[in-house]
């Protein structure tokens, strides 16, 4: 009897999410590594990655660093349609001090990152965190 090895959608959602959540924590450029080329937002408006890469840095651009970040994952659910395509969320409360000039401010709040998988890989489509907006 052969088996076939089965993927842990709900892990790799889960690893993605905290990936993503520890680079935001330390403004990092490799936060980009969890993106999908394009973002679907309420209203079905497609954004380019681009976009989304040059809002990060302007959030980031506005606090020196972020400190004592901390998360609570408290949900993933992910739906596989044909073809090898499908979507997920991640979803829990987030929380990071943004400090600017010696002065901080706690930023909080509930986060969902929402996933699409192509070609075998989950990416991020759509991003609700504390601190951004689009």
């Amino acid at each position: 009897m052969q088996e076939t090895p089965t993927f842990n959608h709900q892990a790799d959602l889960v690893n993605s999410a905290i990936r993503f959540i520890n680079s935001w924590f330390k403004q990092s450029k490799s936060i980009t590594e969890e993106l999908g080329d394009f973002f679907i937002l309420p209203g079905k408006k497609v954004i380019n990655k681009d976009v989304i890469i040059a809002r990060l840095k302007g959030v980031f651009g506005q606090s020196d660093e972020y400190v004592g970040g901390r998360y609570d994952i408290i949900d993933t659910n992910f739906e596989l349609f044909n073809a090898g395509k499908g979507m997920g969320f991640v979803e829990g409360v987030a929380g990071f001090r943004a400090v600017l000039k010696k002065e901080s401010k706690i930023i909080s709040g509930p986060f969902k990152l929402y996933f699409a998988l192509q070609n075998g890989s989950w990416k991020i489509v759509n991003i609700e965190f504390p601190g951004f907006s689009y």
